[in-house]
């Protein structure tokens, strides 16, 4: 007798106990039109724990998996319906989680190799001579679910603490930004992002990174703009020692540590007229030279340029290589001006009021109807990021709980910026003054105490944040930016239980 006969032959009233009391582990699937199969592999899981239900048919299986609610399925190949293998071609990765285990008495190399190719996990025969073998692949299966779900919960973990912000807009421009992030994603296409500065051009370089396959690897980001002509080189491509005065040691590029990950090259308009042939050789070749070195190293990171200027302009004006700017332009991404998309800017003010409170203390929760109508009404000038500076200072600035018209200053261009001590604005000892007002004027009239700790308070933690980011996460750096030995940084750190992963290397 098959273990199969003697499972179906198991008592019926102990069966039935098992039922009443349903295991509250993983949530297993059996798909198969024999009832004698279903009973016995049903009795051997639940007595693991599992929580387990059925399917008879095609459909119904298809279905169940559908709902997502399964952590593995066990799915016989020949049933009513299409059968298996078309279940396993209608539940596509994308859509269905459940890792499938076939079953099936059909067991030809076909069979086998067709059910893996369709998206299988694995692959068992009937009749079973070991129940303990099924219960063996379903724990196998489960562990690797698990694994991969928390592999997910890490990446979106990594995507909230590294990207640097929300991509924040409803609005169709921003719209079409996201469906060509989602394209880009599933490639290794060099992508062009241009738009005035301040549109979030890096937030959306990061983004493609950071929901990418590339996302465990180092995204690095280069300011072309920033760093002296006479260094440029050196810092992308690294240099040998004794290359050129002050070359004390081997140092590695930003392409060579980007690695697997993804390199980021802000302000490509800047980027030196003698360096663009190196650039563009690297982007043909997909290789490139220390300086000083014969020795040649290959490309691994994906390439993202940004620019807030008109390169076909630059081109036209041979300032700029028309083959570089092709090189670049594999997939153009235009972010949208906020004067373009002034329907977002409601959900942008929410999202900055909240960030202030959250990061600096704000008092100011709520905005009321005239400053927001005045915010929508700017010109914005310095787009997403002058509003957020806007937002940030009313919300540290404002008397109460509530953000009013009189809060938001409006500049001379018509957007809304920080201003000037002369003229009304807010320096940051006006901010620190009006923080301490607000203790004064706090509910119920009480005189303020420890204003001094309290003020320290607040200002130190987002001041050794800064710093760190700055760094990009180099404790050393960061301490000697703060005038701090490494040991004092590390306590405020844990003071202020201050997350180093927000803090990406540089």
């Amino acid at each position: 007798m098959n273990t199969t006969t003697m499972g179906a032959s198991a008592s019926n009233q102990d069966f039935t106990e098992r039922q009443k009391d349903p295991g509250t582990g993983p949530a297993i699937l059996i798909a198969d039109d024999d009832p004698a199969i279903r009973l016995v592999v049903r009795h051997r899981l639940e007595a693991d724990g599992y929580r387990v239900e059925e399917a008879i048919d095609s459909p119904s299986a298809l279905a169940a998996l559908r709902t997502n609610r399964f952590d593995v399925a066990l799915l016989d190949i020949i049933m009513p319906g299409n059968g298996g293998l078309e279940v396993l071609s209608a539940a596509h990765p994308d859509t269905v989680r459940t890792l499938i285990i076939v079953i099936t008495a059909a067991s030809t190399m076909n069979n086998a190799v067709e059910a893996m190719k369709r998206g299988a996990h694995d692959y068992l025969t009937k009749p079973f001579a070991n129940l303990d073998l099924v219960a063996a692949a379903v724990k196998r299966a489960v562990e690797i679910g698990a694994q991969a779900a928390d592999l997910d919960r890490l990446k979106n973990e990594v995507n909230r603490q590294l990207v640097g912000g929300e991509i924040i807009g409803r609005s169709p421009a921003m719209q079409e930004v996201y469906k060509l992030i989602g394209r880009v994603v599933t490639n290794d296409a060099t992508v062009l992002l241009s738009g005035e500065s301040g549109t979030g051009k890096e937030l959306v370089a990061r983004a493609i990174h950071f929901k990418s396959a590339r996302w465990r690897s180092p995204f690095v980001a280069v300011n072309c703009s920033a760093i002296p002509h006479g260094l440029l080189e050196s810092e992308l491509f690294g240099h040998e020692r004794g290359s050129f005065t002050g070359a004390m040691e081997r140092r590695a590029g930003k392409f060579e540590t980007a690695d697997t990950g993804t390199i980021f090259l802000d302000e490509i308009g800047d980027l030196p007229v003698e360096l663009q042939p190196k650039l563009l050789r690297v982007l043909q070749e997909r290789e490139f030279n220390r300086v000083g070195s014969a020795e040649t190293l290959k490309l691994k990171a994906r390439v993202i340029a940004a620019t807030n200027q008109n390169l076909e302009s630059l081109v036209a004006a041979r300032k700029f290589r028309e083959d570089l700017y092709f090189r670049l332009r594999v997939i153009p991404i235009q972010m949208p001006a906020l004067r373009e998309r002034r329907e977002d800017i409601a959900e942008l003010t929410d999202y900055f009021v909240s960030k202030a409170v959250q990061e600096m203390g704000a008092r100011a929760t709520t905005i009321t109807p005239e400053a927001r109508v005045k915010l929508e009404s700017a010109n914005w000038p310095g787009n997403v990021r002058e509003l957020e500076n806007a937002v940030m200072r009313a919300a540290l600035l404002a008397p109460g709980t509530t953000i009013r018209a009189d809060d938001v200053a409006l500049t001379r261009a018509g957007g809304v910026g920080a201003g000037s001590a002369a003229d009304g604005g807010g320096t940051l000892g006006d901010i620190i003054s009006a923080r301490i007002a607000g203790w004064f004027d706090s509910p119920g009239g009480e005189e303020p105490r420890d204003l001094y700790h309290r003020l320290v308070a607040e200002i130190e933690r987002p001041l050794v944040e800064l710093a760190l980011k700055r760094a990009g996460g180099n404790q050393v750096r960061a301490a000697r930016m703060l005038g701090l030995n490494r040991n004092t940084l590390r306590k405020k750190i844990t003071d202020h239980k201050i997350v180093l992963t927000k803090f990406p290397p540089a």
